[in-house]
């Protein structure tokens, strides 16, 4: 009698062949997806950071003592008057080197005169102000139209001293310049058209009067001097 045998199924996990004969399908593995960006926390954390850094910045800056000073409002010229209008009250560190005016100081520059240019934002010292030029009893003023050449390429500003000299072409004698004046110190200053400016110096009556009587001879020039 024959004997029937029934194959076993395998029980591995392998891949069953195809009915044509091929291998089964390989399973693909999907990998699981990546976590993603969570845009409220970012913002939250970014939120937190820049808060930080501010306060550690004011709380710098409320450590620093500071204390008020006046600064130059607007452009003010070499020569020019500081009105009440040209300063402003600011604050700076007390520790500043700078020798600065405070608010209540404000006498000392308004109605003086600039000694150098002073942009805007420039803190105020006594070396920067001068008194306005004011005529004394026995002094004199006499003003001179002079020609580019006859005057310091720098420029001019009230306040600055000069001495008058005679050119040596008109000087008496014809021999050497001559200094009709010294120490004269500049009262205003005008400019005229071509780099014309109209000078008035301020010196003893007598030596003004002797600069006013050869103003228009066209042979006056002025030399600046160190104070």
């Amino acid at each position: 009698m024959a004997t029937k045998t029934t194959p076993q199924r395998s029980g591995g996990t392998g891949p069953r062949p195809s009915s044509n004969g091929h291998g089964g399908a390989q399973r693909m593995t999907v990998a699981p997806p990546k976590g993603r960006v969570r845009l409220p926390e970012l913002a939250i954390g970014l939120f937190v950071m820049v808060t930080f850094a501010l306060g550690a910045v004011l709380w710098h800056l409320s450590s620093v003592d500071q204390s008020p000073a006046l600064a130059i409002a607007a452009d003010v010229e070499r020569g020019e008057t500081i009105t009440a209008a040209d300063v402003r009250v600011v604050y700076v560190a007390s520790d500043d080197v700078l020798a600065t005016l405070g608010e209540g100081q404000m006498s000392q520059v308004v109605g003086r005169v600039a000694l150098v240019d002073l942009p805007a934002g420039t803190l105020v010292t006594r070396g920067l102000v001068a008194d306005a030029v004011a005529i004394e009893v026995g002094d004199g003023v006499a003003g001179l139209s002079l020609e580019p050449g006859q005057y310091p390429a720098l420029g001019l500003a009230p306040g600055d001293l000069v001495n008058v000299v005679r050119s040596a072409d008109d000087a008496a004698g014809g021999e050497g310049d001559s200094v009709i004046a010294r120490n004269a110190t500049v009262f205003a200053v005008e400019d005229l058209a071509s780099d014309r400016k109209l000078v008035s110096v301020m010196t003893s009556e007598a030596d003004a009067e002797a600069v006013a009587s050869v103003a228009g001879s066209g042979s006056l020039r002025l030399v600046l001097v160190s104070p």
